[in-house]
Parts: C-alpha cells; structure tokens; sequence
C-alpha cells in the first residue's frame, strides 16, 4: 500500500508541474518549427514519407514515425502547437512512473521513490520536459533499454523488446545508441546469437520500425547507412571543434543544476542551448551578460561529481546485477559524450540524467533506519526548492507572449501583406513562421525560409509586402538603427513594423 502512495505522490507531482502554466511557458523555436512544419504538409496532404527530421549536424535523418505522430496531433488542433505542448508534459510524467517503478523493482522502495521524486520534481527535468521535440524521448529509452538488459537474463524474449526500442531509436532521437552497444554485446557474449528463431523475430521486430529508412537508402545510394563515412566532412562543414575540456565543463556545471535551478529565470533561457557560451561556439559568450541561466555552483557540481565516481567505483564490482549494469550504462553514457564530435549540448545527457536519479535512492537505501529520514527530508527540501522555481519561472519567452504578439501585429498591419525577420541570438529562430501561419496570417517571405521553404514553396511570395516585420529579442541591442520604426512589445519580444517603400501588394 505504501508503494501505491509513493506512486500517486509522484504522479501528482509530476504532471502538475509540468502542465502548470504550459499554456504560457511552453518554448517553441527552431526545432518545434521543423517537426511542426514537416508535420504539417502531411496534414494537408497525407502521403507516405520515408524519412524524418534531420539527427543534429549529421547528414542522418530519422524515420518518420515521430512526423506521422505529430501530424496527427497537428490535425486535431487545426495546427495549434500546443497540443504538443501537453504530450511532451504527459511523455515526461510517465517517464517519472517508469523511473519509480524500476527504482522500486530492481532496487528497492527507498530508491523507487526518491528517484521518480527527482525525476518528477526537478526543475531541469520538468523544463525538458515541456519541449516537443525528438530529445523528449531519450530518457524514457534509456530507462526501458536498462529494465530489458535487467530482464534477459530471466527470459531470452525480452531481447525482442530491446529489439523494438532499437526500432524506436531510429525513429526518434539518437542519443540513447551507447546503451544499444552495451545490449549488443551482451547479446553476443553470452551467446543469444546463436539462437536462430530469437535473431529471426528479433530481426522482424526492428525492421517494423526500420523499414521506411531502409527504403529510403536503397532509393538513395544508402546515404543514412554510410553517414559515418562523411562523418570527418561534416564536422567540418558544421565547423565543430573537438574540445574534452569544454565538454568536461559542460558537464559539471549540468550536474550542478541537475540539482538546483534559480526561481524566477526564464525556462526558455534556461534549457536554450542558445543561452550559454557552454555550448561551444565562441560567438555565443556575449549573451552569458544577457541570458537568465542558472550557472551550478562549484561546490553543487564537485559534491555530485563525487558522488557518480563513488558510484561506478561500487557499482561496478558490485555483484548484484541491477547496480552493475546500472554504473555499466552512466560509464558508457559519459565516455560517450566525451568523445562524440558534436556540441557541448545539456540535451546530449538527457538519459544519462535520468539513470543519475537511482543514485541517490541507492545511497539512502543503504544508510542506517535512524540517519535516513535526514537524507530524506533533505530531498524533500530540494523538491520545495524546485517546486519554487517552476512555479516561479519566466514565461517571456513562451508560447503566450508569442501569441499576444502575433495578434497585435495583426492588429496594426490589418490585412496588408508583411514579410518577417527575426534577431538575437539567444531567441532569434523561434518558430515565427510557422506561428504567424497559425495565429495571425502566412507572411510573404521568411527569414526560415532557407530552412523549411523546400517544405512550402507554393507559399513564398515575390517581394517582400507592404511591410517587414522584425521580431526581436528586446534585451540584446540591434545593429540595424529601428529608433524611427513603431513596434509592439510582448514579453521579452519586440516586434517592429517597418513600411516598405515598394508597397508591393500581390
């Protein structure tokens, strides 16, 4: 009966949080834009696609599961992209009960629960957990990959649902392949492979998942399969840098605010990789002056730093199979980001976070009866603090303040034809386009266009209308002399509406 308790806690606790304020809070920008808008032509048009979305800087793409998906959301709302908004929320509360479920079976009740109240309370998880976009996906993956390699061993078929996650992988975020390795080579050594029906039905299985990309590759001289052979080509061509240190830096701040993060700030700022220099690019460390991000504490970030270490140094000789493989898999998941050539991105361990939240549960655990209410009362007390920052956080630069935004530009251009440009650099490609499209009315011409306008042709115009509206961040000072221009600001936006001298109107 006490699980049960522990259980509906979490649960209450995890989908309030998430779903308060969405309506306000919820950020979307460049990625929304491109799931929503290669979403979108398949709502006006259902036709069967082969690909998804692009995988980060890699010349990959995903399968189309996750389009067909929000598709279907997409034409349910009339193309309202808040719809997303509440299944990413309901995503990341049940990524809360499938952490303390498995805390609870494999560990024991103690970490069960003070790990789904991490996951569920923690102001990091919740912000993440309110984007719609692939990423959303790698924690519960990682959580269901490292339940299954827990399972096998009680039952071969289980390798058929690691198998379907592999699947599910391919379809949506990329993130969670090292915990793959660490299946495949278990599948290997103890010998599964030999078992020809289990590779059989195993094999049927991801290819369910998989087929449309295999399609794809044969009518595309295999271009997604052999992506590792212009690996070197596109870090280049993305102008990446391999830098361990910057890595090592991003991480230990990211363990700092695994913890905790300042009441007050703007979520959106907060989970932007956009808004911090500790995303590698050197263009971006202006905005550190400018950004409301919590930057971790040193002393926050060493203590749980310590902690993992302490961790993997018991876990991995630990005889017990659950806390093995459980140091197996943040081993891998950290040597993994390290020498992955792409970005410094917080988003990059998002299912290394969600495995971090079983360590403290597992310390506890072992503490003496008469100590462990301190420990206890003391995650409680970081809860409150979290509990504090949600509800507290910014919403500036959220969905509510672009549509107030939109509506008055509409108000002020009536039915004259507009194009629109976006800068900052923080919160310069926020998804105007396809917001306007929804909330107000298409614009002539898009500074996305030379993004996403293969996905819309027919709907870009010739000039650039009667008038260019500039959608700005209004912290960061503009290059371009606006002083003259009227504007409308929402938010942390400004939106200034420039006449232009041509007048053209088609």
């Amino acid at each position: 009966m006490k699980a049960y308790i522990f259980l509906i806690l979490i649960i209450v606790l995890s989908a309030f949080l998430r779903f308060y304020n969405l309506g306000n809070i919820y950020v979307f920008n460049f990625d929304e834009e491109y799931q929503a808008t290669y979403a979108w032509t398949q709502v006006l048009d259902l036709h069967p696609i082969w690909i998804g979305v692009s995988a980060s800087f890699l010349d990959f793409y995903m399968g189309p599961l996750f389009t067909y998906i929000t598709a279907f959301f997409l034409a349910i709302s009339k193309g309202d992209p808040l719809i997303t908004a509440y299944i990413a929320a309901l995503t990341g509360t049940l990524t809360s009960i499938v952490i303390f479920f498995i805390g609870w079976r494999l560990f024991n009740l103690t970490t069960g629960f003070i790990a789904g109240l991490l996951y569920a309370g923690l102001p990091l998880f919740v912000f993440y957990d309110q984007k719609y976009w692939n990423p959303m996906f790698a924690p519960l993956i990682v959580l269901l990959i490292f339940i299954t390699l827990n399972l096998v061993h009680r039952s071969k078929w289980w390798w058929i649902c690691f198998a379907a996650l592999v699947g599910l992988i391919f379809e949506t975020e990329l993130a969670p392949i090292p915990v793959v390795l660490i299946g495949m080579w278990y599948f290997f050594k103890k010998g599964y492979w030999k078992d020809i029906k289990l590779v059989f039905f195993c094999l049927v299985t991801f290819l369910l998942l998989y087929w449309p990309l295999l399609i794809f590759d044969i009518n595309h001289n295999f271009s997604n399969i052999t992506v590792l052979t212009r690996l070197q080509e596109q870090i280049s061509k993305a102008q990446i840098t391999f830098n361990p240190e910057t890595k090592l830096h991003s991480l230990f701040d990211s363990l700092g605010r695994f913890w905790y993060l300042k009441a007050g700030n703007s979520n959106a700022d907060e989970i932007n990789i956009s808004c911090s220099s500790l995303s590698v690019k050197e263009e971006f460390k202006f905005i550190d002056r400018y950004a409301e991000r919590t930057y971790a504490p040193f002393w926050l970030s060493l203590v749980s730093l310590a902690g993992i270490l302490l961790f993997l140094f018991t876990g991995l000789k630990s005889k017990k199979r659950p806390e093995q493989l459980l140091a197996i898999c943040i081993l891998t998941l950290l040597i993994s980001y390290f020498i992955y050539p792409g970005g410094s991105f917080e988003y990059h361990n998002l299912g290394l976070f969600a495995l971090l939240t079983f360590i403290p549960g597992i310390f506890i655990s072992k503490i003496s009866k008469q100590y462990r209410l301190i420990f206890i009362a003391l995650v409680i007390f970081v809860i409150a603090l979290g509990l504090n920052t949600v509800l507290n956080a910014s919403d500036k630069f959220g969905l509510g303040s672009k549509k107030i935004l939109i509506l008055k530009v509409m108000d002020f251009i009536g039915e004259k034809t507009f194009s629109i440009e976006g800068r900052g650099i923080c919160h310069n490609w926020e998804g105007w386009r396809y917001l306007f499209k929804i909330y107000g009315r298409v614009p002539y011409r898009s500074y996305t266009d030379q993004n996403f306008g293969w996905l819309y042709p027919d709907e870009i115009k010739t000039g650039e209308g009667e008038y260019t509206v500039i959608l700005s961040e209004d912290r960061l000072p503009l290059k371009a002399n606006l002083n003259d221009v009227p504007f409308v600001k929402v938010g942390g936006y400004k939106a200034y509406i420039r006449k232009n001298m041509e007048g053209i109107q088609k």
